[in-house]
């Protein structure tokens, strides 16, 4: 079903392609109908992209599922092919539909936008502001570089930043686990996709592509180089690991039937977003308990970290004062629950935080410590 409510999105541009293709003055018998979408072409495309971007967001929600990666690849074909149907009516040296540039766009900003939801879920803003601009910069971009579509080394560009960053979403998810050589080898996949989509366009029309060859392939190795630069320095989302919940806790008990029993304190009406209060009235002596639950998909095996921090008001710094790892297994929709303690703990600002073993920020909560102070206490089962 959700399938079909996908592709539905594309129909209109798939029936008034094939008018324009087989016929292309067949439009000239419904000059109403080509004044209007002459007129308001871009804002039709941009209402599409936006209502996609809204049902993405409730759709596209595991980098596991087939329907994800069913959708994602449509694009990148669809996008494909626009690019290919581009260079072919350059070689002819024909007029290019208005409608072939708009579906090439269409297949950008909803394939940016389920990207962008996908890796957001994997993200936090805190860890990875950087990215998340630069991705929501390419997705708002791409409505108003309308300009640009006419030019081949753009597409090559847009075409590549959004394969590599499926591969790196789609790699670690295929081979069951994360690390440095996973994330080569999703560079690697995608170098050899991407050069070989380039020598196909250089057998439709080696005179269009020979003349863009060099700075196509530069700009492959500079977009292939900032994302290097994005992982290594923790920028890039832990994609695909996700926190499905995080929270401080007075106790947590396992119990038999695989749940967790947890004691802790309710949020404020106000903060729906955080799954415990951000002010913990602490009992001398006793432990603290950071809580956790994180995605990962089926088949992935890996290790995360929990980070205890204390805020120094003398340094204004954070301070590590634990880091305690535990390995997680994949495939549990919720998540994979895990937990650690901290004891000797006192009054301030703190924060756990969940990270992957080369520190790539999952998911975190702050809360602070009040000693002796009385709270009211809530039970409920994980």
């Amino acid at each position: 079903m959700m399938v079909e409510n996908e592709f539905s999105k594309l129909s209109s541009f798939f029936v008034t392609i094939e008018l324009m293709f087989t016929n292309p003055l067949s439009l000239s018998y419904f000059p109403k109908l080509r004044e209007f979408i002459q007129k308001h072409e871009r804002h039709v495309g941009t209402v599409s992209i936006f209502t996609g971007f809204i049902w993405d967001s409730f759709t596209l929600i595991r980098p596991d599922r087939l329907y994800e990666n069913i959708i994602i690849v449509a694009y990148l074909c669809i996008s494909a092919g626009g690019i290919l149907l581009l260079t072919i009516y350059r070689k002819k040296s024909e007029v290019v539909p208005i409608v072939l540039l708009a579906l090439v766009q269409f297949a950008f900003g909803n394939l940016a936008g389920g990207l962008l939801i996908l890796y957001g879920r994997s993200g936090t803003f805190e860890g990875n502001y950087l990215f998340f601009f630069l991705f929501g910069a390419f997705l708002i971009g791409n409505e108003f570089l309308r300009s640009y579509y006419a030019r081949l080394n753009f597409h090559i560009s847009a075409w590549y930043f959004l394969l590599l960053s499926y591969s790196a979403l789609i790699v670690p998810v295929a081979l069951g686990r994360l690390g440095d050589d996973v994330f080569i080898l999703s560079g690697a996949t995608s170098l050899v996709l991407v050069f070989s989509f380039l020598f196909l366009l250089y057998k439709v029309s080696s005179q269009l592509v020979a003349p863009v060859m060099k700075k196509a392939i530069f700009c492959i190795a500079l977009i292939l180089t900032l994302f290097n630069i994005f992982y290594f320095l923790n920028i890039l989302p832990p994609v695909p690991l996700s926190i499905r919940e995080i929270g401080i806790y007075h106790s947590v008990e396992r119990l038999s039937s695989g749940n967790y029993k947890v004691v802790f304190e309710k949020p404020e009406w106000y903060e729906f977003f955080r799954s415990t209060d951000q002010m913990f009235n602490h009992v001398l002596n006793s432990p603290v308990y950071c809580f956790s639950s994180i995605f990962a998909p089926v088949r992935l095996s890996t290790s995360v970290n929990h980070r205890w921090e204390y805020y120094n008001e003398l340094t204004t710094k954070w301070q590590t004062l634990a880091v305690v790892p535990f390995s997680i297994a994949g495939g549990r929709t919720n998540g994979y629950r895990g937990y650690s303690q901290k004891s000797n703990i006192f009054s301030g600002r703190w924060r756990c935080s969940v990270e992957t073993n080369r520190g790539t920020l999952i998911g975190r909560t702050t809360f602070t410590i009040i000693e002796g102070g009385v709270g009211i206490l809530s039970e409920k089962e994980l």
